[in-house]
């Protein structure tokens, strides 16, 4: 009996897929995060800083794959939703924002970690 080379592929494919989710929830800097209306606050989502279109944005990924994308406002003292229906309610306190978005709770650093990898 012969197999469709495409079904021989399948597993080498199911593989790849299952390495790059891994790799994705522990890229960027574990943040202080309460999902889900959660009480507590652990280091369970992950945040990307990037440069879209010249403004500084924060990609916060949850252990499930979710995500929120967020902008610094034009004077750096909130953070905003880049996408989605949620507004976000957030205030620069010292040296991190506090942000809150739907049932989301996070806690941002202005700065990257001194020994983060630059991007």
């Amino acid at each position: 009996m012969r197999r469709p080379a495409c079904l021989l592929a399948l597993p080498l494919l199911l593989a790849a897929c299952q390495q790059h989710g891994a790799d994705a929830g522990q890229a960027g800097e574990p943040i202080y995060c309460a999902l889900a209306g959660a009480k507590e606050f652990t280091t369970e989502c992950r945040l990307e800083r990037v440069m879209l279109d010249g403004r500084q944005t924060f990609v916060i990924r949850h252990p499930d794959g979710g995500f929120h994308r967020l902008e610094a406002s034009a004077d750096g003292q909130n953070l905003l939703a880049a996408d989605g229906a949620d507004v976000t309610q957030s205030a620069r306190k010292g040296d991190r924002y506090e942000v809150i978005l739907g049932q989301d709770r996070y806690v941002v650093p202005v700065q990257a970690p001194a020994n983060a990898a630059a991007r």
